[in-house]
């Protein structure tokens, strides 16, 4: 089976057509030499030998003004040598000619020009017709000339006035042919015509010629305005200002624009603008989209313009015509946090329908009628949104409640917004996410390239296994010394297998690296660096504030130094002699197995409690469910930790380094030696005082700055700085706990808050309770801060440290937003220096997992986390944020972006400014590149009374491969093509060279043998590959090798959407179907499956009974004949739409 793309098919360069009329250039029969009449010899024939007579003039139909100069260039060699005038054409016209331009209103030559130049792309009714810009220069010299017919001129000479030129002359030297055929391809090759030659006839050739030249004086000249069509036909312009125009299409389609006062949301700035129509167009090409841009940038009024924008373009794009009212899909579903929802549902678009996440995750009762109400409302509508998404990824072998009914809904063109996209699971979950909501649009090429990481990560896992038994063999020796192997040969096995691993390309970031550039296409993202930062907050300039960060690490005393470490130490030894077996399963990286103790959680937790606040944690260390009473609610941490410590078969010796503010006052016999030894340095007197310098410090922040948020883990060391600055004598501030569901005690200066809107009304900039002339704290967990809007405030607290980075990016946005009225924004982190825990390193893997995805790298991320405070994971944090947006060559936007950052701003100007949608025809321009392709830009359609299809601009590639054309409709690999030869011809310094009409001949004989053989099914978008090729294998009842281009190729672009929409909505239930079989194969036996494709969902569409397909059959039978109904006599070549032509050669 022969090689095929992502969107990509093959044909040969020359038409049938061609063949037919090269074929039909033979000898005429005998005593046909003075006669043609395109059945027993073709007139073509006849007219060839009077061309290459040194003089010429004709006389013919002027709606063939190109097609006579293709005859010309054909039939004469060695144009540039003629001498002036050798060759002089008077255009008349004919009936159908006055029909088409309208009567007698304008001249001819007024007609002519209004018809050529008042279309757009390539206004020709021949592709051969393309050749005629190259006889420019012949007609500049003179030694072609034009008239057009006057009937003015003819009235001065004849006495009366004639409507029309009718007559078909063609005399030379020594001929003079003349019968019905038009000086035009169909008259001198298809058309059944007559033509004879005079010559044998002295006095009938001597009355042709007089004639011919009385009709050229009836003409007035009509060269400029051939001259002026055939720069308009194709403009032979600079590479850069090729590159200038595809980017002003590619950019500026209209129905995914936004801006200005809007229906939903606010003024969009400009960046929320292009993410808006990057969105758009990645969700029209692949039916769902990834959409990131940093907190604070305005994501709520990106969703509401996107709930705007996706519910037109999918109208515009998948037909509605003869259906009910209730049959279409109308509006956007959004899905959204419940936190947020008052900012949502103000100014919010037309046909909008909320969801909050809470009603995702109800009782499990309610499931199956939850689902119901959710799937009804997506398949009513046209469009879903999906805010924070991150709140609904999912691991693929323990999904979340949320998330489960969410992914059994049916296909929806879907956008997913977040600052954070992977949340904490990294590419794993960000896999999921895509194959639960997407699959089922995903092109074959994709999903093998998904497979085969899949493919690798196994053979990592088994290499792996392999490592870990042979270290362990290692391990074993220094007991009992191996008897098969020494402890060399093992070593050497080791440094194999490591070696292997490296060769296979089998490391963890090349792996998550690869995935990374499988799902870029659907990524469109900010980096905060796009939108800048200023300490100027004039109104209406959004742009972020100016940041610093300021490490607020606890100077302890040595005292206090040596009891946290020593507390630390004895921790870590607390052991339940309990071995158990780690492994999150991951299908974006095999993770490594890990074998811990049962107690390791308790002591992590415990230690960042430590970290987070002594109060606390000696709270979380000594409370104990009473014995008495119901065991079932949650242990504490110290609860926990003594009961490993009573667990643990064999007495735990106590480590080296002994206090004596551990020892106790008396000997006991305690059954938990160590806890007791921790629990007296923790209540130790000099640790006193270590939370209340913290609570002094939070004190001077509130001076200096009046406003002031607070994070932490956990909602008990929360309380405790609040009580702790509330309880302050004299003028406090006031100080706001936010902690839904939470028993904490107000007091009068101590406020209980239940939900995130009511925290927005003290320090969001809108809020009804707005006081900025008041100090106020607001405390606040990481979970609870997610999603809004407390910009009042110019400074931000984190106390502890979290591995959890996305919710520590998410709480750095809750002040550091766009539309902040502070000029510099303060981070203060506060953390007892020393305490390094396992998830420290956690956290610097997730933020080198972030950084992948996006694309800016994380080469520069410290390795070693030897002395690793909270302010380094901030400061690093803040690094990753800042870094400048990276353009990804896998991602078609990326690649528009850089055509355009290559383009000198004054040059994109003249060509914003020239409105290319006007007068011109397409342009032609020359590349360099080691891989000769030509590359085509169609321009965006948005539709009219005449035609109501609207079409997107679209790049095409066309290159040689085993002597075929190959079609490459793949935007993204198109993009790259063009921005690798844009490179190259840059290297070259011959960006601003234009091609001379000579250098063009290949190209315009190559696009002659191409152009003319792509039509709809070539610019279909990727969404619709799988979908087509399924449906056109479900009715022929066998797999198809040209994705349905036999079925369907002869269809318009409405009708092929309206397909691909139907098959997806018939294949849906099966959808839902292969999703919960691969989270069940998965669950039962733990192994990575590749990932869900069109295969795996057809197949259980396969699987029903004969009815059922019988039934969907019928259906779609029924419907592939309304669509051939519709797209009969409709156009599908796209010949009209080139708006640019780059020619990339060696």
């Amino acid at each position: 089976m022969e090689r095929q793309g992502l969107i990509s098919r093959f044909f040969s360069r020359t038409s049938d057509g061609d063949r037919q009329e090269n074929a039909s250039e033979a000898q005429p029969p005998q005593g046909h030499d003075a006669w043609a009449d395109n059945a027993t010899r073709p007139v073509h024939a006849l007219v060839k030998s009077v061309l290459q007579e040194p003089r010429c003039l004709i006389v013919t139909g002027y709606q063939d003004f190109l097609s006579s100069l293709t005859i010309v260039l054909d039939a004469v060699h060695g144009l540039a040598e003629r001498p002036e005038g050798s060759i002089r054409i008077v255009f008349g016209s004919n009936t159908d000619a006055r029909r088409q331009f309208g009567g007698g209103g304008r001249s001819v030559a007024q007609e002519a020009r209004q018809y050529f130049l008042g279309a757009r792309g390539l206004s020709v009714v021949d592709l051969a017709d393309l050749r005629a810009v190259l006889a420019m220069d012949a007609i500049e010299r003179g030694i072609i000339q034009f008239r057009a017919f006057d009937p003015a001129l003819a009235e001065a000479k004849l006495g009366r006035r004639p409507p029309m030129l009718h007559a078909k002359l063609i005399v030379g030297e020594g001929s003079a042919l003349s019968g019905s055929a038009n000086f035009s391809v169909n008259g001198l090759r298809r058309n059944l015509e007559f033509m004879d030659d005079a010559h044998a006839w002295p006095e009938i050739k001597k009355a042709r010629r007089a004639v011919a030249e009385q009709f050229w004086e009836m003409g007035h000249d009509w060269t400029e305005t051939a001259l002026e069509i055939l720069r308009s036909l194709i403009r032979l312009v600079t590479p850069e200002e090729a590159v200038a125009r595809t980017v002003h299409e590619a950019t500026t389609f209209t129905p995914w624009r936004v801006a200005g006062n809007t229906s939903a949301g606010r003024p969009p700035q400009p960046f929320q603008a292009d993410l808006v129509y990057e969105a758009a167009g990645t969700v029209y090409e692949h039916g769902f989209a990834f959409v990131e841009a940093p907190t604070g940038a305005g994501k709520t009024d990106i969703g509401k313009h996107l709930a705007t924008v996706l519910p037109v373009s999918h109208a515009q794009t998948v037909f509605s015509w003869g259906e009910r009212a209730d049959q279409q899909r109308l509006g956007s579903l959004a899905l959204i946090p419940a936190s947020v929802l008052k900012n949502w549902t103000t100014n919010a678009p037309a046909n909008f329908k909320p969801i909050k996440h809470s009603h995702l995750s109800r009782q499990k009762k309610d499931e199956a009628a939850e689902l119901d109400e959710i799937n009804r409302a997506v398949r009513s509508s046209a469009s879903m949104i999906v805010d924070e998404s991150h709140r609904l990824s999912s691991r693929y072998l323990a999904p979340s409640a949320r998330s489960l009914v969410f992914e059994r809904s049916p296909a929806i063109w879907t956008a997913c917004l977040s600052a954070t996209l992977m949340g904490n699971q990294g590419l794993d979950g960000l896999l999921a996410f895509h194959e639960k909501r997407a699959s089922i649009y995903v092109p074959p090429l994709i999903t093998d390239q998904i497979n085969q990481h899949m493919a690798k990560v196994r053979a990592r896992g088994e290499l792996v296994r392999r490592l870990d038994q042979v270290n362990r063999r290692i391990e074993a020796q220094g007991v009992q010394e191996d008897l098969f192997h020494s402890a060399e040969t093992l070593r050497e096995e080791v440094g194999a297998i490591e070696r292997q691993l490296e060769a296979d390309g089998l490391q963890i970031s090349a792996l998550q690296e690869g995935l990374a550039d499988a799902l870029a296409p659907y990524v469109v993202r900010r980096q905060r660096a796009c939108i800048g930062e200023s300490a100027n907050r004039k109104s209406g300039a959004f742009v972020y504030p100016l940041t610093r960060s300021h490490r607020e690490d606890t100077a302890l005393t040595d005292q206090q130094r040596q009891i946290i470490a020593r507390i630390k130490t004895l921790a870590e030894c607390i052991t339940t002699g309990i071995t158990l077996v780690s492994a999150d399963p991951q299908r974006a990286g095999q993770t490594e197995i890990k074998f811990h103790d049962k107690s390791r959680i308790h002591i992590r937790n415990f230690l960042a409690l430590l970290r987070a606040s002594i109060i606390f944690a000696r709270e979380e260390w000594a409370r104990e469910r009473d014995s008495d009473a119901d065991q079932r609610g949650r242990a504490s941490i110290g609860e926990n930790l003594r009961r490993a410590e009573r667990q643990n078969m064999r007495r735990l010796a106590v480590p080296e380094g002994v206090l004596s503010e551990e020892l106790p006052a008396e000997v006991d016999d305690s059954q938990t030696p160590i806890c007791d030894r921790i629990t007296r340095l923790l209540n130790h007197a000099c640790l006193d005082s270590i939370d209340e310098a913290r609570a002094e410090v939070m004190r001077d922040i509130l001076r200096k700055h009046g406003h002031a948020i607070f994070l932490a883990e956990r909602v008990g060391v929360l309380e405790v700085y609040a009580r702790l600055l509330a309880g302050h004598r004299g003028r406090g501030p006031e100080v706001f706990v936010v902690a839904p569901g939470a028993r904490i005690k107000p007091g009068r200066k101590m406020h209980h808050i239940r939900s995130g809107a009511e925290a927005q009304e003290y320090f969001g900039i809108d809020g009804k309770y707005v006081d900025t002339m008041k100090p106020r704290a607001m405390f606040l967990t990481f979970q609870m801060a997610e999603g809004i809007n407390l910009q009042l405030a110019p400074a931000l607290g984190i106390i502890g440290v979290t591995s959890d980075v996305k919710s520590l990016i998410q709480g750095l946005g809750r002040i550091d937003r766009i539309d902040s009225p502070n000029s510099r924004i303060h981070y203060h982190t506060f953390d007892l220096p020393g305490l390094v825990l396992s998830s420290d390193h956690k956290a610097r893997a997730r933020v080198a997992s972030i950084a992948l995805l996006s694309g800016v790298g994380a080469d520069d991320l410290p390795s070693e986390l030897v002395e690793f405070a909270a302010g380094d994971l901030t400061d690093l944090v803040l690094d990753q944020i800042k870094k400048p947006r990276i353009l990804r060559s896998g991602n078609y936007f990326d690649q528009i972006e850089w055509l355009r950052r290559s383009v000198p701003p004054e040059v994109f100007e003249l060509v914003q400014s020239a409105n290319p949608r006007g007068l011109w025809g397409a342009e032609l321009c020359l590349l360099a590149s080691r891989q000769p392709v030509t590359i085509l830009l169609l321009g965006g359609r948005t539709g009219s009374p005449q035609d109501p299809t609207v079409l997107p601009p679209r790049l095409l590639a066309v290159r040689d491969h085993g002597g075929r054309a190959e079609i490459i409709g793949d935007q993204t690999e198109a993009a790259r093509l063009l921005s690798q030869a844009y490179a190259e011809t840059r290297h070259l310094d011959r960006h601003n060279i234009r091609p001379e009409f000579a250098q063009v001949t290949t190209t315009l004989d190559r696009l002659r043998g191409t152009l003319g053989q792509l039509t709809h099914w070539d610019i279909r978008p990727a969404r619709t590959v799988s979908l087509l090729a399924s449906l056109a294998g479900f009715l022929t009842g066998s797999p198809v090798t040209d994705g349905g281009q036999g079925q369907f190729g002869d269809l318009t672009l409405p009708a092929l959407e309206k397909l691909a929409e139907a098959w997806a909505h018939e294949l849906d239930v099966f959808w839902i179907e292969a999703k919960e079989a691969v989270s069940q194969r998965s669950a039962s036996g733990g192994e990575i499956p590749d990932y869900l494709g069109i295969d795996a969902i057809y197949s259980a569409f396969c699987a029903q009974p004969d009815e059922v397909r019988v039934a969907v059959r019928v259906r779609m039978h029924d419907l592939i004949r309304a669509c051939r109904v519709l797209s009969e006599g409709e156009p599908v070549d796209i010949l009209s739409r080139v708006a640019v032509i780059f020619e990339a050669q060696r």
